[in-house]
């Protein structure tokens, strides 16, 4: 769990501790003996009475995480460029004026509970779950298996969801107990093997840090190429956001369709790229944290569709774009040239843990652009398609 941002403010991590601890504490007493979990949010103790651990199921076949660029709006039939070699130019967010991404935190039983409705909507969702709920959430494992393979990301949320000072010194979820993982890399080691052992998933390319906390972020930069972290905010092409603590929207408790869809279109607006911080989901009696009901997610979904050019993805497709266009941003060409042709040749090497199998969207003035020997094909759309693992690409007349 992460702390959702006061509407119309930006996040302040130091009060809402204060009111997160008061809010837990208030829906421990509600829930003891209902929800199972005493609402400390993927605590994964179990208590009597509660939901008990799902029937051990068969492990899925490795699945990777569909990666697909979506087709962009507007004309397919624009003719290929044909002026002087040069001007490259990356389309920002593929081809789309600005991109959301839907994160869930936890794995927590109403996000169970609601799945086919999250399904429903057609889009690619991102699913941070803490390992330890498999142990008495009914249908964990089922239900996040099935959206692995429904080509949903999983990603990494620790395994029980501790504190993390700046040091790295773990603490239970309310600080004043133990926590169970041995330190910051066994928590999220531990998270990564039951995701891809008992979820089916081949890799595991991002995290998102319990409660924000700054002690996981040098263990998920050892591990993986993008992280959440708990700050407001949103991410614009080429700035500076950290990508192993990307800043998010999250809303208030009972917030409806309205508030989420002001941060669409104020992302929107800014041709930048919003990532939603989710927890409970109402209906539901297991109300955690931050709860809304599952009309304003899915009435948030329909209205960034009915925009057009928002590009709606899982957090790893969209920051997969967003880190390898800061790559190849970064680079100077380099010229060849002969008596009769001029080349520019750009080489680049991508982050630790970078996913496989990207692409980005270029355009040019003219010229031909090859990777690997091999000229590509012109886009009706407005673009050239390159491949971030081929690590080069040639600009000649």
């Amino acid at each position: 769990m992460e702390f959702a941002r006061p509407r119309r403010s930006l996040f302040d991590a130091t009060s809402l501790v204060v009111r997160a601890t008061l809010l837990l504490a208030g829906a421990s007493l509600a829930l003891v003996g209902a929800s199972g979990c005493a609402a400390t949010c993927g605590c994964g103790a179990r208590v009597e009475g509660g939901a008990q651990a799902a029937s051990p199921a068969l492990t899925p076949a490795p699945r990777a995480i569909a990666v697909g660029l979506p087709t962009p709006p507007g004309l397919a039939n624009l003719p290929r460029p044909s002026g002087a070699p040069g001007n490259l130019k990356v389309l920002d967010w593929a081809g789309f004026k600005s991109a959301v991404s839907y994160t869930f935190d936890d794995g927590q039983p109403s996000q169970i509970a609601h799945y086919a409705e999250l399904q429903a909507t057609g889009v690619r969702l991102t699913f941070f779950v803490n390992s330890s709920s498999a142990t008495w959430e009914t249908g964990f494992v089922s239900t996040f298996a099935q959206a692995a393979r429904d080509g949903h990301e999983i990603g990494n949320h620790t395994a029980h969801h501790c504190h993390a000072d700046p040091d790295g010194t773990l603490h239970g979820t309310d600080r004043r107990a133990a926590c169970p993982g041995a330190n910051a890399a066994a928590e999220l080691d531990d998270c990564t093997a039951f995701i891809k052992s008992a979820l089916g998933v081949s890799q595991v390319s991002t995290a998102a840090s319990p409660f924000g906390d700054a002690g996981f972020a040098s263990a998920i930069g050892e591990r993986f190429f993008l992280g959440r972290g708990a700050t407001g905010g949103t991410v614009a092409p080429n700035d500076d956001s950290d990508p192993l603590a990307l800043p998010m929207w999250g809303p208030a408790e009972n917030d409806g369709v309205a508030e989420f869809n002001a941060a669409v279109d104020a992302a929107h607006s800014d041709g930048q790229w919003v990532i939603m911080l989710l927890h409970s989901i109402a209906p539901t009696t297991a109300a955690w944290f931050a709860t809304v009901d599952i009309g304003a997610i899915t009435g948030s979904i329909a209205h960034a569709k009915s925009l057009g050019d928002v590009w709606i993805d899982s957090m790893a497709n969209v920051g997969a774009y967003w880190r390898g266009q800061k790559v190849l941003a970064a680079v100077t060409p380099t010229v060849t040239a002969d008596k009769q042709t001029q080349s520019q040749t750009w080489t680049w090497t991508l982050p630790a843990h970078f996913p496989p199998g990207r692409f980005l969207r270029v355009k040019v003035d003219g010229g031909t652009l090859a990777q690997r020997g091999q000229p590509l094909t012109w886009n009706g759309h407005g673009y050239y398609e390159i491949a971030l693992d081929a690590g080069s690409l040639t600009l000649s007349p």
